[in-house]
């Protein structure tokens, strides 16, 4: 785990958090005054049966500031801090703070647009004005939500009450009360150690929660809150301190909370609800409050995370759990002493009182719930500090704090990049909280791979962005929640670029990234990117199940595509007018989308001058429909061609289905005079004639999200000019070659011929690109040919394609000293990963040498193959192992098993079990996935579940595992039913046989629940066995038809 703090009493901090590589709290904070603590009463849980029985709360710092108080000679002198605390799970925490002059900081919130004759109204910040004087709890002004009058309600069955009788209520309730501060306070029962014991209470959370709203009228109160929350007395109170009595608390609707009471609330006036409740911590899921096991020594210890995103905040308190909705926050923990907590802001006090210690936060600024945020873990911490102030310190693991430098030491670099590309300096004090598992979290130069430290760079920089897209500036709705993380995706990359002083990662992470959305985007039954709030898409968008390929890798996509299209330097401008003036405020994309429109036009660039359709025009067709369009290209004669466009249909045993829809589509094209990028659009269904010039196919650089199908002499064409040189055709339009006649032919709109003649070429390729989109390709065929009778022909295939390239490494010396951080390191990588899996014999031969000589160096009891001892090169290790297992003996297998027993490293145990999968034994098969679930750690079981699921593994050996012993299903599944639905997910993935179905629906029966959990991967197995039975055989020969070809052309030549 990995915390960074800042101790200086004299600064306020907040704090933000990530879980599981997605953002969570954060918090904002100007200049602060000193309030008086407000006396209030709290009700335990225990006591919530009897009414006098009361505790006092106090409230710390509060936050407020006015326009006059920034030019404020006070205001003006104080410094400001800012931090970020980071989680890994298993584990490491990270926190740091800077000290900038607020002078420097402060930006004004004003409009993108030049300013009109309208003024403002006064009525709001009337009320506002109201609120807090009747309250007493501080407000920043640009974060005020008012009810307005259509909110008046005089009984609980007016129409504003609609929603909650929907079954998407969940999703939604009527914003009728607005909270404007929330006082949390939880005890948390967390055994944290073998010593600490409460019995039945371990992992228990008793809380109370004081919410500060104003009424928008009616007798009833809706908050959303878990089932499983079991809720005591529940005390409402208007401002004059006057009780209301509470009718029912209902509880007729899942995760919503609805109070009636005796009498109407008056509108505009403010309230008080206390409630008191008991709840668990998650300990199979990273969401909501979760526990995680990690071993320090010999005692299995336990630290406590939170992850919000997207509408978990109702499993830790009762609140409106919405983003537009945002309030304040006093949090107090109280937590068995030993341990430290963190939230939001710092620690304004600590209490120790026995074996309890509380700790009381400063108050927040306004913030939505999703941000709330806290930890409490007993790890010790690196600490380092910038040139620029910043403090940072990072919790860990002790036993791998010394691989959590990297992790300390990026955040400030990437802080300053952003600062930069933004020109937004960080304006307010925050302090973050970022979950991270410990395999992406931890980095040593000479122990691991130098992927790692890309990787960690990239999920801390995602991270870190969303300080300014998504905390800064918070979306009002899910539906937008595409904006934050494609964002967040796109731009991390370039601060990797930043770092490592590169410029290839961002059109090479970007072409990857539109592979792999375009491979999940053309299944049946994905969701548009986006959808208006106000449809029924909009206002029923669940974002927990797109968070995806879709929101992640698509989003980014159409994000790149509208930074090509209004140009960088436009792109660029519109993100810092946008950023500046929806400071601190929700906004959505069509602000966003305005914002970019107004500054294209204000100047000379940009593709989108002389249309007549605006950016929202084309990014409606792109965000509110999902999948994407196929162009057509056929040629009329020399370089004119004509473009076609409909919808890309992946259904490969269905007749294809009429449809409408239709795409605003630039085709990007090189200009040969400026060599700038120009557009050429289609905006409909009718085909339009377009010049190509010397290129040989349409988008050279993979801008656009879209396949290409070209006519058939266009094939041939293109087949010979990669043959003769293959560098005549870009890299990024190479991988798409490859990907769209795949996916086409996989599909039966073309025959694997023509994909095979394209991937000829490749025996010269050297670009890392190409080489992943057809080990992409290779995760598909495997598990259908390895077993099947035309295997051999397949085997020579891929031989001709892999063989020639391994062996230019392995004469060149496959330990040869190449930099790292080039293309031709990563195409090493996958190119002897993937000729070692189709059993390549110089790469198996390779592996079993250098397996026995692992053996002999590693032979120590104690000797773990994270230690010296192992001279395998980091990138070897898991093809070793595997081929050793898959080709070795039984004394292969138990030296391994062993050494997986022993090692503490999640990285080295991911790569000892990759090889583990590999075994085609039975007994041993068994053995390691019931040694591999005993812990119940989910994060291993899926990582190792996940690694094999990529390999050739004989899944049949698991399936007869559950199959047998019935016990050790039904024990799974009451005890980690979360860890059995990702084994059963991997058992059933790679079946390809009937009689493997039905043994696998018979094995279910007793458990409806993962027969329907599993419905659309049984599916998928069907859908492989019919490719199989229909399309291996035309596969096996095409395959073979390209390998007389390619020797025909190499006789040639």
């Amino acid at each position: 785990m990995l915390i960074c703090t800042l101790s200086r009493p004299e600064y306020v901090s907040s704090r933000l958090f990530f879980a599981d590589f997605v953002i969570a709290p954060f918090a904002l904070e100007e200049c602060r005054q000193e309030l008086s603590p407000e006396p209030g009463r709290m009700r335990p849980f225990s006591d919530a049966v009897t009414a006098s029985a009361s505790t006092t709360s106090t409230t710390a710092v509060a936050t407020t500031v006015t326009s006059e108080q920034r030019d404020s000679p006070w205001c003006s002198a104080r410094p400001l801090a800012i931090g970020i605390v980071a989680v890994s799970m298993s584990f490491a925490l990270i926190y740091f703070l800077m000290i900038v002059p607020l002078t420097t900081t402060i930006i004004p919130s004003t409009s993108p647009f030049p300013p009109t004759s309208s003024s403002s109204s006064s009525s709001e910040s009337g009320l506002s004005s109201k609120v807090s004087q009747a309250t007493d709890v501080p407000l920043i002004n640009s974060t005020i939500f008012v009810p307005t009058t259509d909110y008046i309600s005089t009984t609980t069955e007016d129409p504003l009450y609609q929603y909650i009788e929907d079954k998407h209520h969940r999703l939604q309730i009527p914003l009728i009360h607005i909270p404007l501060l929330y006082e949390v306070n939880l005890k948390l029962f967390l055994p944290w150690k073998p010593s600490v014991n409460f019995g039945t209470d371990n992992f228990m959370v008793e809380g109370h929660v004081r919410v500060h709203f104003t009424s928008g009228g009616g007798s009833r109160v809706l908050l959303h809150s878990d089932s499983e929350q079991h809720v005591g007395e529940c005390i409402v109170q208007d401002e004059f301190n006057r009780e209301i009595f509470v009718k029912h608390v209902g509880r007729g609707f899942p995760q919503v909370l609805d109070l009636h009471l005796a009498t109407d609330m008056i509108h505009g006036m403010n309230y008080t609800l206390d409630i008191a409740f008991r709840s668990h911590m998650q300990q199979e899921v990273a969401a909501g409050l979760f526990s995680v096991p990690y071993t320090n020594g010999n005692e299995t210890r336990y630290v406590v995370a939170t992850h919000l995103q997207v509408s978990e905040a109702r499993t830790v308190f009762p609140c409106i759990d919405v983003p537009e909705v945002k309030a304040q926050f006093d949090t107090v923990i109280t937590h068995p002493t030993g341990t430290t907590a963190i939230a939001n802001m710092m620690d304004n006090s600590t209490v120790v009182d026995g074996g309890w210690t509380t700790t009381t936060f400063r108050r927040t600024p306004p913030m939505s719930t999703y941000l709330f945020a806290l930890s409490v873990s007993d790890f010790p911490y690196l600490e380092v500090f910038s040139s620029r102030g910043v403090r940072s310190r990072v919790y860990c693991d002790p036993s791998k704090i010394d691989s959590a430098q990297l992790l300390a030491d990026v955040i400030s670099p990437v802080l300053e990049f952003y600062e930069d590309y933004f020109g937004i300096p960080y304006p307010l004090e925050k302090l973050g909280l970022i979950t991270i598992r410990q395999t992406a979290g931890l980095y040593k130069e000479g122990q691991f791979p130098i992927a790692q430290k890309h990787n960690l760079q990239e999920i801390i920089a995602h991270e870190v962005a969303h300080q300014w897209f998504g905390n800064l500036v918070t979306m009002k709705w899910w539906n937008d929640l595409w904006l934050n993380e494609g964002f967040a995706t796109l731009i991390s990359v370039r601060a990797v670029d930043f770092l490592e002083n590169t410029t290839w990662r961002y059109e090479d992470r970007s072409a990857e990234l539109q592979c792999v959305a375009l491979r999940t985007d053309q299944m049946d039954g994905m969701q548009p990117v986006s959808g208006s709030k106000n449809s029924n898409f909009g206002r029923y968008f669940d974002a927990r199940p797109a968070i995806n390929a879709i929101v992640y890798k698509k989003s980014s996509i159409i994000i790149r595509m509208i930074e090509r299209l209004i140009e960088e330097d436009i792109f660029k401008q519109g993100l810092r007018r946008f950023l500046s003036s929806f400071l601190y405020k929700n906004a959505d994309h069509e602000d966003l989308f305005n914002v970019l429109l107004y500054v294209h036009d204000s100047s000379a660039g940009g593709h989108l001058s002389g249309q007549n359709f605006s950016l929202s025009d084309v990014m409606d067709t792109w965000i509110r429909q999902a999948h994407f369009p196929i162009v057509h290209v056929n040629r009329i004669e020399g370089s004119i061609v004509t473009l076609r466009q409909e919808k890309y249909e992946h259904n490969v045993y269905n007749p294809p289905r009429p449809n409408e829809q239709v795409w605003k589509i630039p085709i990007f094209y090189d200009d040969p005079v400026s060599s700038k990028h120009k557009v050429f659009w289609l905006t409909d269904k009718r085909p339009k004639v377009f010049d190509m010039g010397g290129q040989h196919v349409v988008d050279p650089h993979q801008l656009t999200y879209m396949r290409l199908r070209y006519d058939m002499d266009m094939y041939s064409d293109i087949t010979m000019a990669l043959l003769q040189d293959y560098k005549s055709v870009p890299a990024n339009s190479r991988s798409r070659l490859i990907d769209d006649t795949m996916a086409m032919a996989e599909n039966g709109q073309m025959s694997y011929k023509v994909a095979f003649n394209i991937t000829m070429y490749m025996t010269e390729e050297t670009s890392y690109r190409p080489f992943q989109t057809f080990s992409a390709y290779l995760d598909f065929f495997l598990p259908r040919m390895y077993i099947h009778e035309s295997w051999p022909v397949y085997k020579k295939y891929l031989e001709m394609i892999l063989g020639g390239p391994y062996d230019k490494f392995s004469n060149q010396g496959l330990d040869m000293d190449i930099d790292e951080d080039s293309d031709l390191y990563h195409t090493r990588e996958i190119v002897v990963l993937r000729a070692c899996i189709i059993g390549y014999e110089p790469c198996v031969q390779m592996a079993k040498e250098r397996f026995a000589e692992l053996r002999r160096n590693c032979s120590g009891e104690h000797q773990l193959l994270s230690d010296n001892c192992n001279k395998i090169s980091y990138y070897l290790r898991s093809h070793v192992y595997s081929a050793a297992i898959n080709y070795g003996s039984k004394e292969d297998f138990d030296f391994l098993f062993k050494k997986w027993n022993l090692e503490h490293y999640l990285m080295e145990r991911d790569r000892i079990f990759t090889g583990l999968c590999y075994t085609n034994d039975r007994a041993n098969s068994d053995l390691a996935w019931k040694a591999l679930v005993k812990n119940r750690a989910r994060e291993n079981v899926l990582a190792r579940a996940g690694i094999c699921s990529k390999k050739l593994i004989n899944d049949s050996l698991l399936l007869e595992l559950f199959y047998e012993e019935k016990d050790y299903l039904k024990e799974l599944s009451e005890t980690a039913d979360q860890v059995l639905h990702s084994l059963l997910m991997l058992v059933v993935r790679n079946i390809n046989k009937k009689k493997d179905i039905d043994k696998f629906d018979e094995m279910l029966k007793p458990h409806p629940l993962f027969t329907r959990m599993l419905a659309g991967n049984r599916y998928q197995a069907i859908e492989r066995m019919k490719w199989r039975q229909f399309t291996a055989p035309y596969f096996a020969g095409n395959a073979s038809e390209a390998i007389e070809e390619m020797g025909a052309f190499q006789r040639n030549v």
